[in-house]
């Protein structure tokens, strides 16, 4: 698909299987100088999300092998490219708490230390603005170590990029979320299963306490979300569930085929 600027685009839509894929097609494009650096962030966001990127309707991370992808192709194209990038994707990350998941699955935290060194002034505030949000999250010790590597001197003199790096340490100390947590991103088998209970209450059982965080799909239409939190019912639909639907939980059963009741 060709640009109003005669470049060449590609959309996530063409039937070519597999992230990489696709990511490879974009890459040989841009090796190629047949894309602007206005398509190659959007063709970017789009398959990160799987669809139209939206800051406001579509920002969810679909596959987190995508943000490798990402970094890599990243590694091919100009300086202004790699900033437009990096400073969107920094505000996507704050969308979400499964963006950042994606990330430290990844272990992204880790590929961008790696490549700091050779970034110039301005890439290297984006990324230590956006290392501080990840930092915040969740950071490893493989990660902390490399970290502090990045610290040290050699013969009097700071490594490149040091002072300003110093400030993801303020980030670090400043985590609003638990240290231990499940995350359930709204996918098949996204969940903790149970085996069959033969018989309802359940008399040698077991108690979970836990606190709730929501993070719907999108600012826009958080009324038409309905995530699960327990769903204990037969193959015929029958027994109970609570769901969330915007700021209520709508506690159901059902002993019977089109008897039951509900309570929010």
């Amino acid at each position: 698909m060709a640009s109003e600027d005669g470049s060449a685009q590609l959309a996530p839509a063409i039937p070519i299987r597999g992230i990489r894929m696709k990511f490879a097609v974009l890459l040989g494009l841009v090796q190629a100088g047949e894309v602007s650096s206005r398509d190659i962030v959007e063709t970017v966001f789009n398959l990160l999300v799987g669809g139209q990127f939206d800051l406001e309707m579509n920002f969810i991370i679909q596959e987190a092998e995508s943000i490798v992808c990402m970094v890599e192709l990243l590694d091919k194209c100009e300086g202004t490219c790699q900033a437009e990038v990096w400073s969107i994707f920094t505000a996507v990350l704050k969308k979400s708490v499964r963006n950042l998941q994606a990330c430290t699955d990844v272990r992204l935290i880790q590929l961008v230390l790696e490549r700091i060194d050779n970034t110039d002034s301005m890439i290297a505030d984006l990324l230590v603005d956006m290392l501080g949000v990840l930092a915040s999250y969740s950071i490893t010790v493989k990660e902390l170590k490399l970290f502090f590597s990045k610290l040290q001197g050699e013969k009097g003199q700071w490594p490149p990029h040091a002072v300003k790096l110093l400030s993801v340490l303020k980030s670090m100390a400043h985590r609003t979320g638990p240290d231990a947590f499940f995350t359930f991103p709204g996918k098949s088998a996204a969940a903790i299963a149970l085996p069959p209970i033969a018989k309802w209450p359940y008399q040698n059982g077991f108690t979970f306490h836990t606190w709730l965080r929501m993070d719907p799909i999108n600012n826009i239409n958080v009324d038409k979300d309905k995530p699960y939190l327990y769903c204990f019912r037969t193959s015929k639909g029958l027994g109970y569930s609570a769901h969330f639907v915007a700021g209520c939980l709508i506690v159901t059963s059902l002993k019977s085929k089109g008897k039951g009741f509900q309570h929010c």
